[in-house]
């Protein structure tokens, strides 16, 4: 029996009419954990890479999306897996840095939220990030919970492209 076509989800998605996922290329990436590694690590913040900040806004936005799709009749089980499969990415992947950072939240009594959660936070820090009203942002010094949901950001941009090339994540 031959392997059925790669299926690709960008065409699946605009079959039945929900927006395609566009995931920041690995520049975008780089810059966008860059200045995080730097706000975590000094506590203040620099310059906003706009452009990365959007790109990785749009991904996280989409991916929320996704998972309030439900499998029409005509829809074949094989495409919703594939449309599903972002969100169920992020959330091997939210899980796995829960389980890793597990130990540090028990000592600080923090419970590790559900990826939607989780995400919903990194969408949220990504929205203040470009609000030209954001209080922390013009005082350039960032509040300790915003730097453990950059922390998290961080560490999930790091983690979701290699997921992602392997088709699995931990």
């Amino acid at each position: 029996m031959t392997e059925p076509e790669e299926l690709d989800e960008r065409a699946i998605a605009r079959k039945y009419g929900l927006r395609e996922l566009v995931y920041p290329d690995s520049e975008q990436l780089k810059v966008l954990a860059q200045f995080l590694s730097n706000a975590v690590e000094t506590g203040k913040c620099g310059p906003v890479p706009k452009t990365a900040v959007i790109a990785m806004l749009d991904f996280l936005q989409g991916t929320l999306n996704r998972q309030h799709i439900t499998k029409g009749p005509s829809m074949a089980q094989e495409e919703f897996d594939v449309l599903q499969t972002p969100y169920y990415l992020a959330a091997r992947i939210v899980g796995k840095l829960g389980r890793e950072k597990k130990e540090a939240a028990a000592k600080k009594g923090k419970l590790y939220q559900t990826t939607y959660m989780t995400l919903n936070q990194c969408v949220d820090l990504l929205r203040n990030l470009l609000d030209p009203g954001c209080y922390w942002l013009r005082m350039k010094d960032v509040p300790e919970g915003v730097q453990e949901v950059m922390e998290v950001l961080w560490d999930f941009a790091m983690l979701y492209p290699d997921a992602r090339r392997k088709g699995r994540a931990m």
